[in-house]
């Protein structure tokens, strides 16, 4: 066979791809043939393996056991001690007690004896000189007493110069030894305290020391004694080590002890006691001490150590396992040791018994091999038949689901996999059809609320019947109603009454729509519930409790809108195809909370544009009666003013013609001031609008413009504005005086340029300047802007402003004559 045939081959063999459903089939026929291809090799390989994994098995168990032993016995000489120390300490609370209560007993016959004979110092140096000498515990507890109002220290036998102080020595100096006792002795009246004290000629110790206090009237006195911990942890461990020498446990189990620097203090030999334990060595010559020391030396101060011991008998050499752990609170390193010849024993029967089951159950396997070969091939060959099948299934549905709603029969499948995927594809066409009902409702719910948002010239009765329509065409419903409630909530009105295809219900009785909440039927009981009302099982069969529906219903769902706290409509619909829920709930709420929201802000539209014609207006009239007093009753009488000065100037240039000079200064001032006045006439009163017209007005804003701030200021007026009422002329007069000035005040242009363009249909009006300007979106619109908007709101004009910072600003007016 040629190079090109054998590429051509592999080439086609890569580019089949194996069908799933065989692929059990497949990979069952493989494995069988490896299997008979390396069942020799696997064979001999296992059961080494298997014979060397029971060896493990068995010296695995053998050491757990040995290692439990061993842990257990070092534990409970652990345990011996912890109970040692806890009796001692028992031991020693008790004594001191009994102590204290003997110097108390002392102090208060003395104070018997000499409180009638003495003065009461004299008594208390004479108790103090008493218990000084009396020592216990091998001269290791003594007696102490100090005052317990002033805390001066009476009596301290083991250190004698603290007394006369008030404080002890403590590692803290925040803490005081001496009113903690004092507010034990004060508290309680007696009890066990301990404490570390810091002694003058070891300064660089820390004395933990335990004591008893009680507190004796006569004398004031906080009165105590105490040992030193250090003291009583001698004695246990000598106590403890007289123990622990005599412990011997198992096969040749023994205890040991030695020091943290390896000094052993406890052994079976008793030769060895005083040696290093890095000494010591096993049966094999190794250093088996050095690594007893470093186990119980490093990370974790505990661990399992096996080593060689020669046999005294025979001379052989057997394995021996020790555990060592260190006992931190003492500095001990405690060790527990036991022989394993007994293992080894059990390991060599166990190996025998072991080769002689093994060949057995070989042959037994071989021979239950083929036969689970087999009877494998024949199952994998059913079930991949069974699997293409199931696939096959699959794929013929999810090519019918993508069209149609199609489910799959569970029945028709042999595997509990594909009756899971079968009910998962189930559950997802049912949620699939859900989800579309549901985008359905929610595309027809906000068509509604766009449409309510475009209806502000329809009346309320047309946007009631537009929603409630959809309302009952979003929940699927036969019918519904809407209904208003009164502020006092004690009414319900039926507005609107509609079956599914839009068509009105009839009332015989136009009377009959209004009624109280109690006969209000359905929206009553919503009123009264103060929350949505829910019934998939009407057997309502009242008519009363029906109302507003005239026939009886099988569901139905009636829910109330809140505004303000208050209920201000109850809307309802009944007989759906399926039950009523929470969803239906939701989705008949935000549509009438948005007919609501859209039906009050026409309201406070309308409401609003009142309000700004009345505010203008009034606004007009008194700037006209402001500009009429400033122009006919100032400006008159400071002309008149003007004259009675010139006058009086002529009568003194003769006499005195420097006074006249000063009076002539004097007519000038009034002059302008009646200059100004007048200006200020014109600007509050219109009358020049009236007289002259818009663009002659315009002409003397520009006029006035450069004469008080030096910016120039261009015109260019096209077309006729005589039409313009005076109302509307008036209102853009101050719309472009209100632009010039903010332009002139804020901006700082160097030019402003007034455009007037009138047609017969359209008046158009911009004011242009070049001034720094101003971010339209981020600066806060001032009073001018606000009125510059209301004026032309009111006269049916469009406002409109561009600007932004250094490039000028741009204000443009436009009306329509229709409007």
């Amino acid at each position: 066979m040629s190079m090109l045939s054998i590429r051509y081959w592999v080439e086609k063999f890569r580019s089949q791809k194996i069908s799933l459903s065989a692929a059990p089939f497949y990979a069952s026929l493989l494995v069988i043939l490896a299997l008979a291809i390396f069942i020799g090799i696997f064979w001999a390989i296992n059961e080494y393996q298997a014979y060397q994994e029971s060896i493990k098995n068995i010296e695995t168990t053998y050491n757990h056991m040995y290692q439990d032993r061993v842990r257990e016995e070092l534990d409970n000489v652990v345990d011996f001690i912890e109970f040692t120390r806890d009796q001692a300490h028992l031991a020693v609370e008790s004594e001191i007690r009994e102590r204290v209560q003997s110097a108390y007993t002392i102090a208060a016959h003395l104070y018997a004896m000499y409180r009638d004979q003495m003065a009461m110092e004299t008594i208390r140096s004479m108790a103090v000189e008493v218990l000084r000498p009396i020592r216990w515990y091998g001269d290791r507890g003594y007696y102490f007493a100090g005052r317990a109002l002033t805390g001066e220290i009476d009596l301290f036998a083991d250190e004698p110069h603290f007394e006369g102080g008030t404080t002890l020595p403590t590692p803290d100096p925040s803490s005081s030894v001496v009113r903690d006792m004092i507010d034990i002795v004060h508290e309680k009246g007696a009890g066990i305290y301990t404490y570390s004290l810091v002694k003058p000629a070891f300064p660089d110790q820390v004395f933990s020391k335990i004591c008893f206090v009680k507190y004796f009237k006569p004398f004031d006195w906080f009165l105590g004694a105490g040992i030193y911990d250090n003291d009583t942890e001698r004695m246990n461990q000598a106590d403890a080590l007289a123990r622990i020498d005599q412990i011997r446990f198992g096969q040749g189990g023994e205890v040991f002890i030695f020091k943290a620097d390896g000094t052993i203090i406890s052994h079976p030999n008793r030769q060895l006691v005083g040696r290093s334990i890095r000494t010591l060595s096993d049966g094999a010559g190794q250093p088996v001490g050095k690594r007893l020391f470093e186990t119980g030396s490093t990370a974790g101060r505990q661990g399992f150590i096996v080593y060689k011991e020669r046999e005294s008998d025979h001379g052989q050499l057997q394995q021996r396992l020790c555990f060592i752990k260190a006992y931190d609170e003492w500095g001990w390193v405690i060790g527990a040791s036991i022989s394993m010849a007994e293992m080894e024993q059990l390991i060599v029967g166990a190996t025998k018994t072991y080769r002689r089951i093994s060949f057995k159950n070989v042959s037994t396997f071989i021979f239950l091999f083929s036969i689970a070969v087999s009877l494998l091939l024949f199952i994998a060959y059913y079930y991949t038949t069974k699997i293409k099948q199931g696939f096959s299934f699959f794929t013929d549905f999810f090519r019918r689901a993508a069209a149609e709603n199609v489910k799959i029969d569970r029945h028709d499948l042999a595997f509990s996999e594909f009756e899971d995927l079968a009910l998962l594809a189930n559950d997802m066409v049912d949620d699939r059809i859900q989800q579309e009902a549901l985008l359905r409702r929610d595309e027809l719910r906000l068509d509604t609320l766009l449409e309510l948002g475009l209806m502000d010239a329809y009346s309320l009765k047309d946007k009631y019947e537009f929603t409630l329509r959809r309302i009952v065409q979003i929940t699927r419903s036969e019918q519904g109603y809407l209904a208003l409630v009164n502020k006092p909530q004690r009414h319900v009105t039926i507005v609107s009454h509609q079956t599914a295809d839009g068509t009105r219900v009839p009332y015989p009785n136009k009377r009959k729509l209004s009624s109280s909440v109690a006969g209000g039927g359905l929206a009553g009981q919503a009123v009264a519930a103060r929350e949505a009302i829910i019934c998939n099982d009407c057997r309502k069969n009242n008519r009363e409790e029906l109302y507003p529906y005239q026939r009886p219903i099988a569901r139905h769902i009636d829910v109330p809108i809140y505004n303000s706290g208050q209920i201000v409509l109850v809307a309802g619909v009944c007989n759906n195809a399926s039950r009523y829920d929470q969803t239906d709930v939701r989705q008949m709420t935000m549509v009438l909370e948005g007919m609501w929201l859209h039906i009050l802000k026409t309201r406070s539209e309308k409401k609003m544009g009142r309000l700004e014609r009345q505010i203008i207006a009034v606004r007009e009239a008194e700037r006209s009666n402001i500009g009429r007093v400033l122009h006919d009753d100032l400006g008159s009488h400071l002309s008149g003013v003007e004259l009675l000065s010139k006058a009086l100037k002529r009568n003194l240039e003769k006499e005195n013609p420097q006074r006249a000079e000063q009076l002539e200064s004097i007519r000038e001032l009034i002059v302008d001031a009646t200059e100004k006045t007048r200006r200020l006439a014109r600007g509050l009163y219109p009358v020049h609008i009236i007289e002259s017209g818009l663009e002659a007005a315009i002409e003397e804003l520009a006029v006035e413009i450069e004469t008080l701030s030096g910016v120039i200021c261009d015109l260019s007026l096209n077309g006729e504005a005589e039409y313009l009422d005076n109302n509307i002329a008036t209102h853009v007069y101050y719309i472009v005086r209100e632009a010039v000035f903010n332009a002139a005040r804020h901006g700082r242009p160097d030019h402003i340029g007034i455009t007037l363009h009138s047609r017969d249909d359209r008046l158009s009006v911009k004011i242009i300047d070049n001034g720094s300007g101003f971010d339209t979106l981020s600066t806060r619109k001032g009073m001018g802007l606000h009125t510059m908007e209301y004026r032309a709101k009111a006269i049916g004009a469009d406002l409109e402003i561009e600007s932004n910072p250094h490039s000028g600003t741009v204000i443009s007016v436009t009306r329509d004559r229709t409007n």
